[in-house]
């Protein structure tokens, strides 16, 4: 398990962290009426983890007050390593229970959203930057220069774990060349935001400004933070989301390409690009290239639920869907992220990309199954915050319903409550 043992920010804490039914989103946390319940840790674990469908965002292990909640890295899954005190943050934050994630969007887009994205086709000027990174390393190459000119104090990314080929593990980048070293994606979730606090104490870094780069579920879960959590001051100056229609569990992602034949050792990088999952070696040469649908056991089901492809909540997106290859198709979606943009923009060859159609087309894909499969409305005009009620009265009786502990977890749980 990986939890850091600071002072807990406020151990005893029960008002609302998002707004909810019938609230004003722009009231402060205590402003608005105290919950007619407590929300434990275990109803998030019945109503998400257990019920498979848990997207490894670790929002809810950023947003516990009391360090409650940690993660269990064998499972790959968020946990309780201390008593709950029942605040309800973990519920409010879950971009999969009471954050309404598409709201949160909404609200976004109109406060600091560009009245018209700018989108671009573009890469790196560095010849070593785009072998390092991915798509051309048009996002290694921004923060790295952003660090370089000292407009951030790091970059949360993932780098892949040096022991375990393909897997990602979250660090704080705090230079232009550490940021480099981790050019290219991994396919797993890293749960960077659950380890902010021990990455940030790793690095001696105090009220940073930090760039954050996940996918639009983190994205979700770290605007929420910072635009909801008054508590503490949020260390986010600026947010990447990449662009994304599921992330892997890693160990169903590397016995799928075992199945296949592939080593896992052997592979250097993946890319999903129209439909094809392709893998390649350290000298270019493809190992295999297979329909992405043949790896949808691997996929964690919950990213299903999910209509933001585009990551619509950060201050800037980047994916391959509708540039060259060797290339990143880089959105511009806020005032911050269009000072990062003229700010780094001199470190990379770029082109307007006039046809988006592609990109637009995949997003409204990804909208319409995100839709076909929650349980809930899909409401992005409806409040923040999704009642514990009303998303048990939404999901009891389906599929994706809550699901009781496995008794190893009752034991846990009877051992800190």
């Amino acid at each position: 398990m990986s939890k850091t043992n600071h002072p807990p920010k406020n151990p005893v804490r029960y008002e609302p962290r998002i707004p909810s039914v019938g609230s004003d989103p722009r009231e402060a946390p205590g402003e608005v009426d105290e919950p007619a319940e407590k929300i434990w840790f275990r109803d998030l674990d019945e109503a998400v983890i257990e019920a498979g469908r848990c997207v490894q965002c670790a929002s809810c292990v950023a947003a516990c007050p009391s360090d409650s909640i940690g993660i269990d890295e064998e499972e790959g899954r968020p946990t309780l390593v201390r008593m709950c005190t029942g605040c309800s943050s973990c519920w409010d934050y879950c971009p999969r229970s009471g954050l309404r994630y598409e709201s949160l969007v909404e609200r976004v887009r109109a406060e600091r959203g560009l009245e018209t994205p700018s989108v671009y086709a573009a890469r790196a000027k560095r010849a070593e930057t785009r072998v390092a990174g991915q798509d051309g390393g048009v996002v290694t190459e921004l923060l790295a220069t952003l660090l370089d000119r000292s407009e951030l104090d790091g970059a949360l990314v993932a780098r892949e774990d040096p022991d375990r080929p393909l897997r990602g593990v979250a660090t704080i980048a705090t230079s232009g060349e550490t940021l480099r070293e981790a050019g290219g994606s991994v396919y797993n979730q890293t749960m960077g935001l659950g380890q902010i606090d021990a990455l940030l104490e790793e690095h001696s870094l105090e009220d940073p400004a930090l760039a954050v780069v996940g996918t639009p579920c983190v994205i979700q879960g770290a605007t929420a933070l910072e635009r909801y959590d008054h508590d503490s001051a949020s260390p986010f100056a600026l947010t990447v989301a990449l662009m994304c229609t599921r992330s892997f569990e890693y160990d169903r992602l590397v016995g799928q390409l075992s199945a296949f034949g592939v080593d896992p050792a052997s592979v250097e990088s993946i890319d999903v690009t129209d439909g094809v999952l392709s893998a390649h070696d350290a000298d270019g040469e493809p190992l295999l290239e297979e329909p992405v649908s043949a790896f949808s056991a691997s996929g964690l089901r919950g990213c299903d639920e999910c209509a933001d492809f585009l990551g619509e909540a950060a201050d800037l997106s980047a994916g391959s869907v509708g540039s060259d290859d060797g290339q990143t198709t880089f959105v511009v979606q806020t005032e911050r992220g269009e000072r990062a943009w003229e700010l780094a923009s001199s470190a990379l060859e770029y082109a307007e990309l006039d046809n988006t159609e592609s990109m637009e087309g995949l997003a409204s894909w990804n909208e319409q199954r995100a839709k076909r499969l929650l349980e809930r409305e899909y409401d992005p005009n409806g409040p923040v915050g999704i009642d514990r009620s009303e998303h048990i009265e939404a999901y009891e009786h389906t599929e994706r319903e809550p699901r009781p502990l496995n008794p190893a977890r009752v034991h846990q749980y009877e051992e800190w409550c």
